[in-house]
């Protein structure tokens, strides 16, 4: 099913930032491909004006029966070199009660590195549990923080914010020649260095297309984007997100190998 492709392409990631993307060699340009991805029972957000019905529509396409994705976090300096490369796999499970997601990080060798469980709550509000590498509890960042030294949060891979319900409807906005709705939202409780985070939303096809993080300051703390799509077993998914945090001289890719369902 298509709906299982759009989710691979927005589990983890709101494009961040209106950045060029670089489309890698084993996909394509998403600007060329959205339609593609796009053929899902989704609401386009152009039939609602408010935010709180945008949002809705962009978590429409969620499937409610589980699905596993395969990949790796790929840490890069911004010359290019390869500085670590993370394997991950994830289960995720929005149509349980309550939704759920389980992230199992893991080193070159397929060893557990990490593990993590989200619960979203009724009120929209994220719950995190972790575990070691010894399956032991061990206490729960922030959504905000970074995940084992790269610039991926646990806010891009839960996309929390899809359900935060202070929201407020911004201009429009046209992202790699999408017209997009903005919409920027505030988490229900206090997040370490997220003040808001700003949402770009395909207006045709209610598809995630970008977001960026807002600092307590007002400036923008990380910005990722979609760079590329290719079809995995037939379906056509998101294959790269970027991910740049200002300053750091590094950047992040997340990378979908497979997909599978049950």
């Amino acid at each position: 099913m298509r709906r299982l492709a759009i989710l691979a392409a927005v589990f983890a990631a709101s494009a961040i930032g209106a950045a060029e993307a670089t489309p890698s060699d084993s996909g394509v340009d998403s600007s060329e491909n959205v339609a593609a991805l796009s053929d899902v029972d989704a609401v386009p957000s152009g039939n609602v004006t408010n935010a709180a019905g945008i949002l809705r529509a962009a978590t429409s396409i969620f499937p409610a029966e589980p699905v596993s994705l395969y990949g790796s976090l790929i840490v890069r300096r911004q010359s290019g070199v390869l500085v670590r490369e993370i394997p991950f796999a994830m289960s995720l499970d929005w149509g349980a009660s309550p939704p759920v997601a389980d992230y199992t990080l893991m080193d070159g060798f397929g060893r557990t590195l990490s593990s993590a469980r989200v619960t979203r709550t009724p009120s929209g509000a994220s719950t995190l549990e972790c575990l070691d590498s010894d399956g032991n509890p061990v206490p729960a960042p922030p959504l905000s923080a970074q995940i084992l030294g790269t610039d991926i949060t646990w806010l891009d891979i839960t996309l929390a914010y899809l359900w935060w319900e202070d929201a407020t409807l911004l201009e429009p906005e046209t992202f790699k020649g999408s017209l997009c709705d903005v919409v920027e939202v505030r988490p229900p409780a206090p997040i370490k260095d997220c003040a808001a985070v700003r949402l770009w939303i395909d207006r045709k096809h209610a598809f995630l297309r970008q977001a960026e993080q807002i600092g307590p300051d007002g400036s923008r703390v990380r910005w990722m984007w979609v760079a590329s799509v290719g079809k995995i077993g037939g379906r056509w998914m998101i294959r790269n997100l970027e991910v740049k945090r200002p300053g750091t001289g590094f950047q992040t890719k997340l990378h979908v190998d497979d997909l599978d369902t049950p």
